[in-house]
């Protein structure tokens, strides 16, 4: 099972905690996965866009983020937190406030 499936609480495992305990389906579940790739969405955003990225995160890669961020034609900014990963990123809740407000 791929790294970040093993992870505690609050993360993709949750799925496979609730609805398969057993791990029976893992595999289809991953290979159905793979043919999510919001950067193919990402083009359809109107809105402005905030992102941050924790660079250490290996939940989210950042490279992942990247492509996605990448594609986006609306207003967009991009705020990086160089020594976080999958983590509450510092501050981050007040400029999300921040950015709504002036939205």
């Amino acid at each position: 099972m791929p790294g970040p499936a093993r992870l505690g609480s609050g993360d993709p495992a949750h799925h496979f905690k609730r609805f398969g305990p057993t791990h029976a389906k893992v595999d289809e579940a991953f290979t159905k996965l793979g043919y999510i790739d919001v950067q193919h969405l990402a083009n359809r955003i109107k809105g402005a866009v905030m992102m941050g990225t924790g660079l250490m995160d290996p939940m989210c890669p950042p490279s992942t983020q990247f492509a996605a961020f990448n594609k986006i034609r609306a207003p967009k900014e991009l705020v990086l937190y160089p020594d976080f990963g999958y983590d509450e990123l510092p501050g981050h809740i007040d400029r999300i406030f921040n950015f709504l407000s002036e939205a």
